[in-house]
């Protein structure tokens, strides 16, 4: 059974999952609320195990959020939860969109919290004011609108 690895929004549900687990420190980071580290705690004991990802994981985890178009919203954290996974060649656990998407592009399994599974989407910047496709949010350069995120 592959190793799932367990992003954040994980530690604020109360749902049962088995198996062995493993998060990156930033997602420990993250964790403030007191149920969510006496959940981490527990977990710990049960053997969950805190591991950093490679430089290389990083970067090619990156390279697959650049890929999808989930660059520009998804967090560092959910990048090292990407990376932890393609190294360990675990599986996701998460709710986050941009996460799952990013993990998918890698070929990652992603196992759903709550939200139902989510497919695999490529994202497209558009003006809202010209319509015009660009690489990137912000503002258009030909007619000063602003630049959204789009489905493919």
């Amino acid at each position: 059974m592959p190793v799932k690895i367990l992003d954040s929004s994980f530690f604020f549900l109360d749902i049962p999952l088995d198996g062995e687990f493993a998060i990156p420190s930033a997602v420990e980071d993250e964790l403030k609320d007191l149920m969510a580290k006496s959940k981490l705690e527990t977990l710990k004991a049960k053997g969950l195990f805190v591991s950093e990802p490679s430089p290389a994981s990083r970067k090619k985890a990156l390279k697959a959020a650049e890929e999808s178009g989930d660059i520009t919203v998804i967090s560092d954290t959910d990048i090292d939860v990407v990376a932890l996974a393609l190294e360990l060649k675990g599986e996701v656990v998460t709710d986050d969109f941009a996460l799952s998407n990013t993990a998918q592009t890698l070929g990652l399994k992603v196992i759903p919290i709550k939200q139902r599974a989510v497919r695999k989407r490529k994202w497209k910047y558009r003006c809202t004011g010209c319509q015009k496709y660009h690489e990137s949010p912000g503002v258009c350069d030909v007619c000063g609108a602003e630049i959204k995120r789009k489905f493919k």
